[in-house]
Formats: structure tokens, sequence, C-alpha cells
């Protein structure tokens, strides 16, 4: 490996790394520099799911297990779908048997996303002043009332932190 190349999983986390590439088109004289967008969450979101990924067996003093590569690389792909370039970024807890949980906590509400396997997917949000019990989704692969979920959790409280 060249003193260039990371590690990491996702590309640029925990590296430092530049996740821009440089493409040539045969027969052109140019070049279009292609890079992967960074939003407000995703930095953090990257190296926590590489931290889960790389747990030891037995990290919770049981059996437990660390996150699966395939259920931190499909948690990616559904927050890349449901977050905002601003959305404050979530916790994301692992879970011991290879699962792991992505959670905010606001003023407005709580909401819970478990991902339990890629397409298999809890979801639960209590909204304050709402139904104590909340509302929860099974869900596979439409994440669309999610986003709106994450978007009124997360907009409602900037909001409010503005205007305090």
């Amino acid at each position: 490996m060249t003193g260039t190349q990371s590690t990491a999983v996702y590309s640029g986390a925990s590296s430092g790394i530049s996740s821009s590439r440089v493409l040539e088109i045969p027969g052109a004289k140019e070049r279009i520099l292609i890079s992967d967008n960074t939003t407000a969450w995703s930095d953090f979101v990257k190296k926590r799911l590489e931290q889960l990924i790389q747990l030891p067996f037995g990290w919770d003093g049981y059996q437990g297990s660390h996150v699966s590569f395939q259920n931190a690389s499909f948690a990616l792909r559904v927050l890349e779908a449901i977050c905002g370039f601003k959305t404050r970024p979530p916790q994301i807890v692992p879970g011991s048997s290879g699962d792991l949980q992505i959670e905010w906590h606001t003023l407005q509400g709580d909401l819970e996303i478990h991902v339990i396997g890629p397409n298999n997917v809890h979801a639960w949000r209590a909204m304050t002043g709402g139904n104590p019990e909340g509302e929860e989704l099974f869900l596979k692969n439409d994440f669309a009332v999610v986003a709106r979920w994450v978007k009124e959790i997360t907009e409602s409280s900037i909001a409010a932190a503005t205007a305090a």
C-alpha cells in the first residue's frame, strides 16, 4: 500500500484523504473533477460506522458482535436518502447482534431507526405533546415517511434554538 492509500472502509473516512477524483475522458483535453457530497452529518457518521464495524467480539461484556459491514453500509445509504444537507448528526448505537440504531433526541421529540439488517428496519418516533407511545413503522426500502420525520425533528429544533 502506498502512503496515499486509505485503509478506511468509507471514502475519506478516518484518513483525512479527500474523496475527490479526477477522471480523464478519452479524446478530451479537459478533466472533470468529481467529489462526494459532504453534508453536515456525513463525516461524523462515516467515522462512527468505522468504529462500530471494528468492535471486538464481546464488546458489550457478553457475546456481542461488531456491527456488520452490510448493516453499516445500508444505514449510510438510508441516511443519505433521509437526511438533508444541514441535518444534525444522529447518535449511532451498536446492537449486540450486528445491528445498529440511529437516534435523534430533540426538544421536538425522539426518533429511532433500528437497522436490523439490509431492507429490514424498524422506525419509531414520539413527538413532544403527542401520543407518548409514538408511531412505528416496519420498512424495507421506502423511507419517505422517515425522511419527513427527520426533517420535522431536526429542522424544528434548529428553528427553536435560533429563536431562543
